[in-house]
């Protein structure tokens, strides 16, 4: 007989504007909404500050301030963005985004955030994929040196800060957002009312084996926006880091600083120059889709050496390499001067879709960050990442403090808890299940077949074993809440998953990081849209919608 458990504690909170998600595009958009003088609340599932992608980040981001070169402007990095995007990226979106980074650098300085310098003035450096150097690095090339600061900031003006507390529903009433439902680790069950809320959760690049993320990007913005009804928007478009160190690719490789910048060489077990055999010797051409495209060819074609490639730095000189050393990982080198490096899945170009103020379908419902979709396209340049989360953060920031002023608080609706307590305590079980098992299976299946290179029949093989994944997982349950948590991010993973092989089939072309081999070629003719992906009741639907061409056109 099955003895179910239920929560020990039931709580209630209330706030202006409620962010969910604890990482820089969060803390932004709180640090934004409370200088505007409404009540804001952050909750993490980890630490808020730490455990997020930004935290381990290379804290680099690109702004177009025109300081290395005055030809640069927000319009350029627009363009640029576009062209390595692929020509489906939300153009209005964007150009809000390449504006607003500007202001970022002052905003950040004036939470505490210090900047790498050259002399007196920040340094800027210059990436694969943008036209002109406009990258602005931390101090110690570290995420940390954002979000401590930011972190400090938001308590300083008072921010309320709620860590380990895992979202599992957001709550509507009256065709707008009311607020979420959440639980602890020690057994509480927490309804948080707000006026508006703002989802800042990562990405879901966890979904595979091969990953540098942090140990909490399963997709959980994503999956609450989308059981609310919101669509979410190119899903099938992941970005794979061409250069990772480690068994499971858990570590960077900053290519772009070694191979572009100083001059290394990226070789197979040959000794062939794989960016010459490959074309990419143009700093536009060698983005992180092509880059890890070239990577993965030569290792699936058997040219590799230990799953990898290899990155010779012989070829730079001592003296140049000399302030680059605290980038090396000792414990990577095969000897002399020479690196085994491998792709691993980095960033998810989908998710949420949302309008140029930061807002979904669902008003009051904000995003920012990794969750969205839009600003990138079908790849992201380097340091654009950081860009989205800084600029839209504080867009949804400021519009979500505005809407909140403007509108009365509703109250979370009494049956959506009570449903929502039933659904969670069902799955709570003195008879424990196998987590670990399914999820590792299920990463294996992403990184094999949903990949970097894939194909129908692997798409669909994928697609009808996690549909089977889905009917198990529906038979198991956790004997205590840490595992409760563990267990929704595996549905979280799952679905994500769907998403990405559904889209991926409807996709028939490849383009930036979506790569067929049964449709090698882009197909401008017929592709250049975007396709959205939502719940109807019990079922799950998809549309490709053509792309506004508001500015910068193929």
């Amino acid at each position: 007989m099955m003895v179910t458990m239920s929560f020990r504690n039931v709580k209630t909170e209330r706030c202006d504007v409620l962010i969910v998600g604890g990482g820089g595009a969060g803390l932004r958009a709180a640090i934004e909404a409370r200088q505007r003088g409404v009540t804001v609340t952050v909750v993490s599932k980890s630490r808020v500050g730490y455990g997020n992608n930004t935290y381990i980040s290379k804290g680099t981001f690109a702004a177009a301030t025109g300081w290395r070169d005055s030809r640069d402007n927000p319009d350029a990095h627009l363009r640029d963005s576009i062209i390595g995007g692929r020509f489906i990226n939300d153009q209005r979106l964007l150009r809000m985004v390449t504006q607003k980074a500007v202001d970022q650098i002052e905003f950040l300085q004036g939470c505490g955030v210090r900047f790498s310098e050259w002399g007196d003035k920040i340094r800027v450096v210059r990436t694969p994929g943008h036209s002109y150097p406009r990258h602005v690095r931390s101090q110690d090339r570290s995420g940390r040196d954002f979000m401590i600061p930011l972190r400090a900031h938001a308590e300083r003006i008072g921010v309320r800060l709620m860590d380990r507390v895992f979202i599992t529903r957001l709550a509507s009433s009256g065709g707008r957002i009311a607020g979420a439902i959440g639980i602890t680790h020690d057994g509480t069950l927490l309804t948080l009312a707000a006026n508006c809320i703002v989802l800042a959760t990562g990405g879901f690049a966890r979904a595979y084996l091969h990953n540098n993320n942090a140990a909490g990007m399963t997709g959980d913005g994503h999956a609450l926006a989308f059981e609310l009804g919101v669509p979410l928007k190119d899903m099938e478009f992941i970005q794979f880091y061409p250069t990772a160190l480690g068994a499971l690719g858990s570590r960077l490789f900053l290519y772009e600083a070694f191979i572009f910048q100083a001059g290394a060489v990226l070789r197979n077990a040959r000794g062939d120059d794989i960016i010459a055999k490959y074309g990419l010797d143009d700093p536009m051409a060698m983005t992180r889709d092509r880059l890890t495209r070239a990577v993965m060819r030569e290792i699936l074609e058997d040219r590799g050496i230990r799953g990898g490639v290899i990155v010779d730095l012989s070829t730079i000189p001592e003296e140049e390499l000399a302030p680059l050393h605290h980038l090396l990982p000792a414990a990577h080198m095969t000897g002399g001067k020479e690196l085994v490096v491998s792709p691993t899945a980095h960033f998810c170009m989908g998710g949420i879709s949302l309008d140029e103020n930061a807002e979904t379908i669902v008003p009051g419902l904000f995003a920012a960050g990794e969750v969205c979709a839009g600003v990138h396209g079908a790849n992201r340049l380097g340091g654009n990442a950081l860009t989205e989360a800084f600029a839209l953060g504080g867009v949804a920031g400021e519009r979500a403090a505005q809407r909140a002023r403007e509108s009365g608080q509703p109250a979370v609706p009494e049956k959506e808890i009570v449903k929502e307590r039933q659904r969670l305590e069902a799955l709570l079980s003195k008879k424990r299940g196998d987590l670990m098992g399914p999820r590792r299976d299920l990463q294996d299946l992403m990184w094999r077949k949903a990949g970097i290179i894939r194909d129908r029949e692997g798409l669909e093989g994928t697609l009808k074993e996690i549909r089977g994944l889905t009917q198990s997982l529906r038979g198991i349950r956790v004997e205590n809440y840490r595992e409760l948590i563990g267990y929704l991010e595996l549905e979280h993973m799952v679905l994500m998953g769907e998403m990405v092989c559904r889209t991926a089939l409807l996709r028939n072309e490849s383009r930036g990081a979506h790569y067929r081999s049964d449709y090698p070629e882009e197909d401008n003719d017929g592709w250049l849209k975007n396709i959205l992906i939502r719940r109807r009741g019990s079922e799950i639907s998809l549309e490709a919608v053509p792309v506004p061409m508001t500015t910068v056109r193929v």
